[in-house]
Formats: structure tokens, C-alpha cells, sequence
């Protein structure tokens, strides 16, 4: 019989202002640690909207802003018996952030329904400070993200990891057993969702690890429908 261990949902985060070209319109602070564009604001809210009947057990996000950003929306829009808190880690950082690494108190601020993630010290700060970071510490910081994930939650749990593209990518090459050097690039869209299903060892029929759809945007298509093809 299927036991599944965990339900791991990675999203990447909304449309920022860096992947429109537009830093210069933002402060020097803001150059460091993009926030959503208002296209990405409204990405992020369908996202929260197209959830907002399943319940997740846990929602936890990198430490930047327009990561966080979009899990706020995840968070405020769960169902009562959901994840209405957002776990803040710095293993979830882009790489090659130079930004601030702003404290949680800071964080919640703006966004009140943060909080630090278990095993977290708030000496560790919430970003990963790597700027200067090559394709194999990056790699090697998914692995640990991984190593996090499937040590804590191993119990049927929900979760949702909200991220960034190159990470997430990492993460999703390390579950699946693919090398860090690949002839193809899995892309992730802005909100995409791609989930996996880990299995109790011997349990599932035909893997202990399945992807069950990579990079879905369903909750864009009413509105911007150029993400349906």
C-alpha cells in the first residue's frame, strides 16, 4: 500500500521588477532584493486564490522579498485549517544575492504573517549571503534544502517552498537523481507549480519519488492566457 512521506509543491515567485528590466525605477536597496512587479502582484494573488481551498500544512519561502511576497499571498488566502503562517529560510536564496539580510521582526513589518523557520537561528539572517556564489555551491546549497525538506516532514505532510528560479531548479535536478550539468533546462515560470510525491521506500509501484506535473500555471490562464502555450 502507498505511503506517501511528502507532498512538496516548489513555486517560483511572481513576476519581479528585475526580470522586466525596470531596477531602475527602484531604490538601491530594492536593486539588491527585487520586489513583485504589479504583474507579478497579480500572479501572486491567483496563486493564493487558486489555493485557497486545499489546505497546506506548511508554507515556507526564501528570504527575499518578492519570494515572500508571493507566499504572502498563499498564506492569507489558505482555508482555516491551512498554513496561514509563511516559514522564512535563508536556504532558499537566489544565488549570488548581495542584498541585506533583513530580520524577521523587520520582515513583518510589511509582511506580518512571517515567521522563522524551525532550525533557524536569527543569527543565521533570513538571506543567504553568496555573492559570489559558482553553479556548485549553488547546487550544493539545493541538496542541503532538499536534505532539510525530506528530514523534517516525512509524515504525509503538504508543503509548499516558494523560491527562485535557479535554486528551485537545483532542488528539482537533485530530487529527481539528474546531475547538476543537464543538456536541457527544466524552466520554471513565474508562480509556476511543479509538485513532487516522495513514498515510504518500497511503497509506490513503480518509484519512491514521482512528479506529478512540472510548471503548472492553471490559476493564469483566465487572465493571461500566453501562459497556455
Amino acid at each position: 500500500m502507498e505511503e506517501i512521506e511528502l507532498e512538496l509543491y516548489l513555486v517560483r515567485h511572481g513576476e519581479s521588477m528585475s526580470n522586466i528590466g525596470a531596477d531602475g525605477e527602484l531604490s538601491y536597496e530594492l536593486k539588491s532584493d527585487s520586489p513583485l512587479s504589479p504583474k507579478g502582484e497579480r500572479q501572486a494573488e491567483l496563486l493564493g486564490e487558486y489555493f485557497s481551498e486545499y489546505s497546506l500544512d506548511y508554507l515556507m519561502s526564501s528570504g527575499l522579498r518578492r519570494a515572500l511576497q508571493t507566499a504572502y499571498q498563499v498564506g492569507i488566502h489558505q482555508p482555516e485549517n491551512g498554513a496561514r503562517k509563511v516559514e522564512v529560510h535563508r536556504i532558499f536564496t537566489e544565488r549570488n544575492t548581495e542584498c541585506r539580510s533583513r530580520s524577521i521582526e523587520e520582515i513583518q513589518q510589511e509582511l506580518p504573517i512571517m515567521i522563522p523557520a524551525l532550525g533557524t537561528k536569527p543569527e543565521d539572517g533570513t538571506v543567504h549571503q553568496g555573492g559570489d556564489d559558482t553553479d556548485e555551491m549553488t547546487f550544493a546549497r539545493a541538496q542541503e534544502a532538499v536534505k532539510y525538506l525530506r528530514e523534517r516532514f516525512h509524515n504525509g505532510e503538504k508543503v509548499m517552498v516558494v523560491a527562485h528560479a535557479a535554486l528551485i531548479t537545483d532542488m528539482y535536478l537533485d530530487m529527481l537523481g539528474l546531475d547538476r550539468i543537464q543538456k536541457f533546462d527544466p524552466s520554471f515560470y513565474n508562480t509556476g507549480i511543479t509538485k513532487i510525491v516522495f513514498f515510504r521506500e518500497g511503497t509506490a509501484p513503480y518509484a519512491d519519488i514521482y512528479q506529478v506535473y512540472h510548471n503548472a500555471v492553471p490559476h493564469l490562464y483566465a487572465e493571461m492566457p500566453e501562459f497556455r502555450f
